[in-house]
């Protein structure tokens, strides 16, 4: 296994401590690659306010602070196929959007929705294989919005959507979200935490028709298509079980028994990015002092790497050939997977 260094940890640090307090994050919140490696965005919150956080971007060298408005808690990062726009989640109901081939003030938005202060810290942003879409989703708000990526227009919000239909009869969405390659269809989970009948929603971009998909999975934390889009990788939790499952789209189970990821912990409160590598679906976790790459389908470590936990956050390239981890005692590595011929 090869082991890059892409940031040191000086880079994370904050340039203006308060008098008396270390300029190290508190801890690090998200990170997100391109899959040439050629940017890494990194949010980090200080230690002595736990809601003051910056987002980084390290690109051919050098770190830029991206400014962010309001100084929230970022929750989650994704980058644009190929790399030109940054999309971070904030706690609360806030979107932030960045160029990153000329980063200045961001776009800011938001989402419509009937959720309150008290959802968990769950949001989640995808971008569409071509680039033309990007998805939103928080459980705050408990809405899921498609977004046009050069107009920012909004072409899809279930809240809309479902509007007018009996409150029973509506659909929401708990925080989780995935798009598939073309953009053209959505997954979302509205999960009712330890209910027995857990399900996924897909749905084609710009209608109400929609599917709900059995995963036994109560709380997701990720999805994501395959890339011909005829399965999903679910990944989350069960009371005492971090869980997993692959949802044939074409032929689903009636009652799937979602396989088990032997974690440290369950992971029922953090986001979570699957990635396919080829017909493998992938997902970074992070324990107490390690992060290990899990096959999805079928419980199998691909990668596990010592690390200074729980500080640090760790995230796929969006090819799922390499984990790239940032982590205030060791700076941002990125660590190639090795080939199932290995």
């Amino acid at each position: 296994m090869s082991v890059r260094q892409l940031g040191a940890p000086e880079d994370l640090e904050t340039p203006r401590p308060l008098p008396a307090r270390s300029p190290v994050p508190e801890r690090i919140t998200a990170i997100a690659a391109t899959a040439d490696l050629s940017r890494v965005a990194i949010a980090t919150a200080a230690p002595w306010f736990r809601e003051f956080s910056e987002v980084l971007l390290l690109a051919e060298g050098t770190v830029v602070r991206l400014s962010a408005p309001g100084r929230r808690r970022v929750l989650d990062l994704v980058f644009d196929p190929d790399g030109s726009a940054l999309t971070a989640m904030e706690s609360g109901n806030s979107i932030l959007r960045w160029s990153s081939t000329a980063p200045g003030e961001p776009w800011t938005g938001a989402m419509t929705g009937g959720g309150g202060g008290d959802g968990p810290d769950l949001a989640q942003a995808a971008a569409g294989g071509d680039g033309r879409f990007f998805a939103t989703s928080n459980a705050f708000s408990q809405n899921v919005v498609v977004w046009d990526a050069a107009t920012r227009r909004v072409v899809h919000d279930i809240e809309n959507i479902f509007n007018g239909l009996a409150y029973q009869d509506r659909i929401q969405g708990e925080g989780t979200v995935a798009l598939n390659a073309d953009g053209s269809r959505l997954a979302f989970s509205t999960a009712h935490r330890w209910s027995s009948k857990e399900r996924v929603v897909v749905q084609e971009v710009g209608s109400r028709a929609c599917t709900e998909y059995r995963t036994g999975i109560p709380w997701v934390n990720g999805l994501a298509f395959s890339p011909d889009g005829a399965a999903l990788a679910v990944v989350g939790a069960r009371p005492d079980e971090t869980v997993a499952t692959v949802v044939d789209l074409n032929d689903p189970a009636d009652a799937p028994e979602p396989v088990v990821l032997p974690t440290d912990e369950r992971v029922d409160r953090i986001n979570l990015r699957p990635v396919w590598c080829g017909a493998e679906p992938l997902v970074p976790i992070v324990d107490q002092r390690r992060v290990t790459v899990w096959n999805l389908a079928t419980a199998s470590v691909r990668l596990s790497v010592d690390a200074p936990g729980p500080r640090i956050a760790a995230a796929l390239t969006p090819d799922g050939r390499t984990l790239v981890i940032a982590s205030p005692d060791d700076g941002v590595q990125a660590h190639s997977l090795p080939s199932l011929t290995s």
